[in-house]
């Protein structure tokens, strides 16, 4: 399913592949020999992501676990309203404006070449643009073309869009007797008001991932390597769905929980699979920040569906984008949850940005989360 610029059409034919190999008795633990056969072409070096709050975009070598240069640039509120119901760049000329002014700071003028021949990038969008669902299936047809019209039966009464004339992404993988399936659906036009936006700037969109989702790619240097990038192979989204339960009996989750004024978004992975992604609203208080109880009400009921429906234990949990009450918060969470609670991004630095550490955290989390999930190796 094609919405623009390949991301879409590649998704499908991942969702393909995977099928293809799990069928042939390639199943748990194999995901990054796929991704390995699969990428025939150089990773691409720059990433940009939107937010509801500015744009962010980096660069890095193909080699490099971190960035070489970052930028930031803020834009206007409402120009930004992410949702799978309505165009989302409320104010094109205002996020135009950041985004140019964020490349230039890295030296890159937007030439408005076409995205035929515009240079490669990877695009971030906000965690609300889109759905996902985590599906079980006792069985699984083997070719794209008749999986798809199956999963879009399954997903047909539970997306507020018209899904025949949806983009439509997923991945398969055996467990045991059955099949998880991580589809992920969202209107074509939502994908191209942000793929056009990056197109006039002379960029080619290779993929577009949800914000929470490209961060999980930093899990790799937590014992969670094959989870992270599984995730980013994943299309954007926010929660739903069943999952496969007795695969999983016994084995740790961990926990993410990022925030992106006004979205927090929470995913817990579990066993080298992503279980379960949910976005909720929280409006930050008079200076900016995130109340640290609504944190916590906004946890309970991922941790209490994690537990009682998936059979879950968490082990760790990581937490980004809270800003100057985030030590507070992490106390909050050891104490309620007694869980082991860190920074995801812990201590580092970015260099000379002109942003203190929480802003770098914010704005970068999601851009480094793709640098360390990827390139394969």
């Amino acid at each position: 399913m094609r919405a623009g610029a390949g991301r879409w059409e590649f998704e499908e034919r991942l969702g393909k592949t995977m099928a293809e190999t799990n069928l042939a008795g390639e199943s748990r633990g194999s995901l990054q020999r796929v991704w390995s056969r699969l990428w025939n072409s150089p990773w691409p070096t720059l990433g940009c992501e939107i937010s509801h709050t500015g744009v962010s975009v980096a660069r890095w070598s193909g080699d490099s676990s971190r960035p070489e240069t970052v930028a930031w640039k803020p834009i206007p509120s409402g120009a930004i309203e992410a949702s799978p119901l309505r165009e989302n760049i409320r104010r094109p000329e205002d996020v135009q404006q950041a985004w140019e002014a964020a490349l230039a700071s890295l030296g890159i003028s937007g030439n408005g070449e076409s995205s035929r021949h515009g240079t490669e990038s990877i695009l971030l969008i906000p965690d609300q643009a889109a759905r996902l669902f985590v599906l079980s299936f006792d069985a699984l047809p083997q070719r794209s073309s008749d999986a798809l019209p199956l999963i879009k039966w399954r997903l047909k009464k539970s997306v507020p869009f018209e899904i025949d004339s949806a983009a439509i992404s997923y991945y398969a993988q055996r467990l045991d007797e059955q099949w998880q399936v991580v589809a992920v659906a969202t209107p074509q036009s939502v994908v191209r008001q942000y793929e056009a936006l990056a197109e006039s700037f002379g960029l080619r969109p290779r993929f577009v991932i949800l914000s929470t989702l490209a961060a999980l790619g930093t899990l790799r240097e937590s014992g969670a390597e094959e989870t992270g990038r599984a995730a980013l192979r994943t299309s954007p989204a926010a929660i739903e769905g069943n999952s496969v339960r007795e695969p999983f009996a016994g084995r740790p989750g961990v926990l993410v929980g990022k925030y992106s004024p006004p979205w927090f978004s929470t995913a817990i992975v579990q066993g080298g699979r992503l279980r379960l992604f949910r976005t909720v609203g929280i409006a930050t208080d008079g200076e900016g920040l995130a109340p640290p109880a609504s944190i916590l009400e906004a946890l309970y009921p991922s941790l209490a569906y994690f537990h009682d429906n998936l059979g879950g234990l968490l082990e760790k949990a990581y937490v980004s984008g809270l800003g100057a009450n985030g030590p507070e918060i992490v106390e909050l969470l050891r104490r309620e949850l007694d869980l082991e609670v860190a920074p995801l991004l812990g201590d580092l630095s970015l260099g000379a940005t002109g942003l203190d550490p929480y802003q770098e955290e914010r704005y970068f989390a999601s851009l480094l989360g793709v640098v360390r999930g990827y390139p394969l190796g």
